[in-house]
């Protein structure tokens, strides 16, 4: 087929010279050339036509009977499946049986061994945050650890304290203790009691025991959620949220360690406005600072911050192991306490007793189960969302998967067995997993090898602490918090990748914030399941046009070289049609394509009332001037034209002298109103998903458009959405042959009573724009069949393809 030059391309189909669009059709066609080229022959099929001849698959509906045969079918006794189950129960296994011997053990050693030396300082300093005893923190530094050894599926997450969980913890501490009544023999002379003086043992047990049912609630959470396939929870919790939650905690966590920094005794205030009410007290108490707590408190931040920033960046170049720093400075200001005797001569707080061996288990009370209840259940969802987001960085960067349901049965498992030895919530540390990471751990024994330093501690070495200040520990945690604060790095980047994930980060940290860990999560999750109502209420919308020699539709807000066909409107709609967006559809597709059919229909009515009126006028006219000659006829004279017309003029002047009433007399609006369109073309590429509500509103468009004469197709319906529209009756009322393959069918369907036009579209699918190897665009001729005019790049020669269905 000889090519035609595309400055005689008709203007009707929105062609334009090659100096507008040279370039853009050259790269096209050059990308197209790269490659290859073919050439289609196939009719234009309606979606029924094609689904005629291409039958879709049958799939039989899972009724709940089947879903229950096929799940009991599958459970057998067989020998292999008691084998998976226990191989899944406990991963270790599979780990072990591809254990390489030495080297990994050798990694495992040295990795546990540097691991278990972070875990001893914090472990104790994370015990404060849940406003326990320091011995506390080493327990639930050995005994998860081992279990998780058992059940766990990451190789490389470090299991133990977690300062936001630990924070959680400690509120809850808190709240059930503060009404704490002590025994007459713990009252003072005085007949007061200090709720302060952490050294009472009773007062500390009624923490534990609180702290235990927290522990043990948590842990059957997470077996529930792991027994109920419920680990895919966790996709409700954005990276925004998450982030901005932990950095919200993070300022909490800092405000709980101010009060041992000055060496100030205050209690915890409750939730809301936790952080202000603190810092309001401080500042009026802050006149009883212990200037030795403080300076000790400065010089501690002062050296750690020095290791880490500037002499660990150093070692590591040489060595992967990050040097002991918080070690150290437990050793030296244990060493200086115990020298200077700072808790006598300086009334420095320290540590206190550290008892030695493994506690006796003892069941939680259940007389606190039913205060914590909803406490547990949002650290269960807090914990296990930032450990298995650990475990997947991990296993991401280690070539191996995780299980997310089984990584919740082994949390719970290391919850629920710690809770009877006087622990708090487990959960993975990212800076502790980092460290085994990078040591060169292969295994989870290398947390077996770490327990190792925590056994030693409190079986031997745990009395050697007693006299470590406990602004040491304080310190400690307030100096790894800079990683959390370091998170508010991305507000900057967040508000340039989404506006959406911007507010979600900062509503969540606002509401941690101000309200509290518990109540601000709530609150941070509420606002990011909304900001997806927001996305999908009001999406966007726009308008389809044709790039020129091709069968290709695009936006035209984005793409300058599309151009509209003439009496056609292509609407496209990139979200789900659902109750939410419906009426937001209908404005938009009224809006868009300016044919709003009942502004319309309400000017055409005004007009017919206007033409009732004339006619009423007219028929009052001609009687009354009937009349007239009448009369005149009686009275033996014939009227003149003057006397005939005067009371016709002044009757026109008393009801309407307007130009358009005088158009309505004169019998110049003869047309109704209408709309320069004739066809309108929904593109439904993007509506994944239609309801009832979705469905009576577009039937309700397209009557609304029928009625003034402008039909409507819709393209590209994805089975569901032809599936609702089968299950609501939808073609009780519209004809199924409104339902298109793709865009461009509809398109060439529209131009069936538009001759001209369907020539001048064929005409341009078939220009070669002076470029070789121009794109396909199939279009319809007058045997109803969809062509394009293009080499075969097998073949090497222009005949076209038939496309059997």
């Amino acid at each position: 087929m000889t090519a035609e030059n595309p400055k005689n391309a008709p203007k009707k189909l929105g062609s334009f010279p090659r100096n507008q669009s040279g370039d853009f059709i050259h790269s096209l066609l050059n990308m197209g050339q790269a490659k290859g080229t073919m050439t289609v022959e196939r009719p234009v099929y309606t979606q029924i036509k094609f689904d005629e001849g291409c039958p879709q698959t049958e799939t039989v509906p899972k009724t709940l009977r089947r879903r229950i045969s096929v799940a009991t079918s599958s459970c057998t006794c067989s020998r292999e499946c008691v084998k998976d189950f226990l191989l899944n129960l406990f991963p270790f296994i599979r780990i072990m049986k591809n254990y390489k011997m030495p080297s990994w053990l050798v990694r495992d050693m040295l990795s546990g061994l540097t691991v278990g030396i972070t875990r001893v300082s914090m472990g104790m300093a994370s015990a404060l945050l849940a406003s326990l005893p320091p011995v506390t923190g080493l327990y639930v530094s050995f005994f998860p650890v081992i279990i998780y050894f058992f059940f766990g599926t990451s190789r490389h997450i470090s299991i133990g304290t977690f300062a936001v969980t630990c924070l959680m913890v400690g509120v809850a501490v808190d709240r059930e203790t503060a009404d704490w009544t002590p025994s007459v023999s713990n009252v003072t002379a005085n007949g007061t009691y200090d709720s302060l003086d952490a050294s009472n043992s009773e007062f500390i047990q009624a923490k534990l025991e609180v702290a235990a049912a927290v522990t043990l609630l948590t842990g059957i959470w997470q077996l529930c959620m792991g027994m109920f396939r419920l680990g895919f929870l966790t996709i409700y919790l954005s990276d925004p949220l998450i982030s901005g939650f932990t950095t919200g905690a993070a300022c909490h966590v800092f405000t709980a360690q101010v009060k041992y920094v000055f060496g100030i005794k205050m209690k915890r205030f409750s939730e809301p406005f936790q952080i202000i009410k603190t810092f309001v007290q401080l500042f009026k108490t802050i006149t009883e600072t212990n200037v030795a707590t403080l300076i000790t408190s400065a010089m501690c931040i002062v050296t750690l911050v020095f290791i880490k920033e500037c002499i660990d960046p150093r070692v590591r170049k040489k060595i992967k192991v990050p040097l002991p720093g918080e070690l150290l400075v437990v050793v030296v200001s244990t060493l200086i306490s115990y020298l200077a005797n700072l808790s006598t001569e300086f009334g420095v707080a320290t540590v206190g007793e550290i008892p030695t061996g493994i506690p006796a288990p003892v069941l939680p009370p259940s007389r606190y189960f039913g205060a914590v209840i909803m406490d547990s259940f949002t650290i269960a969802i807090v914990a296990f969302t930032v450990s298995v987001s650990l475990a997947k960085l991990q296993a991401a960067n280690n070539n191996y998967e995780v299980d997310p349901n089984q990584e919740l049965i082994a949390y719970g498992m290391c919850n629920t067995f710690s809770s009877f030895f006087n622990t708090f919530v487990a959960s993975a540390s990212l800076s502790r997993s980092l460290i085994q990471e990078r040591a060169g751990g292969k295994t989870q024994l290398a947390g077996v090898f770490s327990c190792v330093i925590i056994l030693v501690i409190l079986l031997a070495l745990g009395p050697l602490l007693q006299t470590l200040p406990t602004s040491i520990l304080a310190c400690i945690i307030i100096v790894a918090l800079k990683g959390m604060f370091l998170q508010f790095k991305e507000l900057k980047k967040l508000w340039f990748i989404s506006k959406y994930d911007f507010f979600i980060w900062l509503v969540t940290w606002l509401a941690v914030f101000l309200l509290g860990v518990d109540l601000g999560l709530l609150i941070g999750v509420a606002f990011s399941l909304l900001t997806v109502v927001f996305r999908t209420q009001r999406p966007y919308a726009c308008l389809y046009g044709r790039v020129p020699h091709t069968d290709i539709y695009r936006d035209q807000n984005k793409y300058r070289v599309v151009r509209e066909i003439p009496g056609i409107k292509i609407f496209h709609f990139e979200a789900a049609l659902y109750y939410a967006n419906a009426e937001h559809f209908r404005n938009r597709i009224y809006s868009l394509t300016d044919a709003n059919p009942q502004a319309l229909k309400a000017e055409r009515a005004k007009i017919e009332e206007k033409k009732e009126r004339e006619e009423k006028l007219k028929e009052k006219l001609k009687k009354r001037i009937k009349k007239q000659n009448t009369d005149a006829s009686l009275n033996g004279h014939v009227p003149s034209r003057r006397h005939t017309s005067e009371p016709v003029a002044l009757e026109m002047e008393t009801i309407d002298t307007s130009p358009e009433h005088s158009e309505l007399m004169a019998g110049n609006r003869d047309e109704v109103p209408s709309f320069d369109i004739h066809h309108i073309v929904i593109d439904c590429s993007s509506v994944s998903y239609i309801d009832s509500v979705g469905v009576k509103i577009l039937s309700q468009v397209i009557g609304a458009y029928r009625h003034v004469g402008v039909t409507l197709f819709l393209s590209h319906v994805k089975t569901p959405m032809q599936n609702m529209l089968r299950r609501t009756n939808f073609y009780e009322k519209n004809d199924q042959e409104m339902l298109y393959l793709t865009t461009h069918d509809a398109i060439v369907a529209a131009l069936q009573s538009q001759q001209d036009l369907l020539k001048e579209l064929k005409k341009d699918a078939t220009t070669r724009a002076n470029v070789p190897s121009p794109s396909p665009l199939p279009v319809r001729d007058n045997n109803n069949t969809c062509t394009s005019d293009t080499p075969n790049s097998l073949s090497g020669r222009g005949d076209p393809i038939p496309v059997e269905v």
